[in-house]
């Protein structure tokens, strides 16, 4: 495990300290929290965040009654392995008012918040079902419409304008959206935007739409394997191909990481 594990931070140019974005069994990820932090520990990162599913996830969805067990397995685990560990949730955008399935409580009690879009996750109302989710499958396959487009981006907006959010997670996976416009109203309120090395989004285009809008980025695995943490091939590689500078990839250089949702 330590020959798979083993690595180098400093990835296609990137000086990358910290993995956002990582599940544990707590959800539906193969490894506890200690082998996660252990892993980022080997691939030489200084900081991770356990990032389990929201409650409206359905079978998978991490409840309240588990968060003290969380943290207790976070403090322990930055005891044990001498890096930063963040208690996070990956919450769910489930409805065109951009609700999530966190409390201002459970913002409170955590350490980074992450909010996407999950197909399977309950919607807020019905109607949300033709205005938000109807159009999954044509999401997917890229051919939405440009009103459909302008919906799906609506309720990311909504959601950065209501909830202190600090990283927007796979964009652009489930649900077209217009980055341009997403990355605009991100960088005013202080959220980033994921390279996400999982899901493979965002594409080239997207990419480009977002940096235009002056947004920040984060680079993560949304690791569900314990080798898969501090992993992020994808990611580098489109960022470098695009030119994006490592001064705008929050995660990664000498500068402090800063969180909005801790501000």
């Amino acid at each position: 495990m330590a020959e798979e594990l083993c690595g180098d931070n400093l990835t296609g140019g990137y000086r990358i300290f910290a993995d956002l974005h990582t599940h544990t069994t707590y959800s539906h990820g193969k490894g506890s929290v200690e082998d996660n932090v252990r892993a980022a520990k080997f691939r030489g990162l200084s900081q991770i965040a356990i990032t389990d599913h929201g409650i409206r996830h359905p079978l998978v969805g991490v409840g309240r009654k588990k968060f003290p067990a969380m943290r207790r397995d976070v403090e322990e685990a930055e005891k044990k392995f001498g890096i930063r560990v963040m208690l996070g949730i990956e919450a769910n955008i489930f409805g065109m008012s951009g609700q999530i399935d966190l409390s201002e409580k459970d913002i409170e009690e955590l350490d980074i918040v992450l909010a996407g879009f999950h197909a399977s996750a309950r919607p807020e109302k019905i109607s949300d079902i033709a205005k938000f989710q109807a159009n999954l499958l044509a999401g997917r396959l890229g051919k939405s419409g440009k009103e459909q487009i302008a919906r799906n981006t609506k309720a990311y907006i909504n959601c950065i304008k209501r909830f202190p959010v600090d990283v927007i997670t796979h964009p652009g996976f489930w649900l077209q959206l217009d980055t341009f416009e997403l990355g605009k109203a991100c960088a005013d309120y202080g959220t980033y935007i994921e390279i996400s090395s999982r899901h493979r989004v965002p594409d080239e285009a997207g990419l480009e739409g977002f940096m235009k809008s002056g947004v920040l980025f984060v680079i993560n695995s949304d690791a569900h394997r314990v080798q898969d943490v501090g992993k992020w091939d994808y990611a580098v590689n489109l960022a470098a191909k695009a030119g994006l500078d490592e001064s705008r990839i929050a995660n990664a250089g000498d500068k402090p990481l800063v969180l909005r949702s801790r501000r």
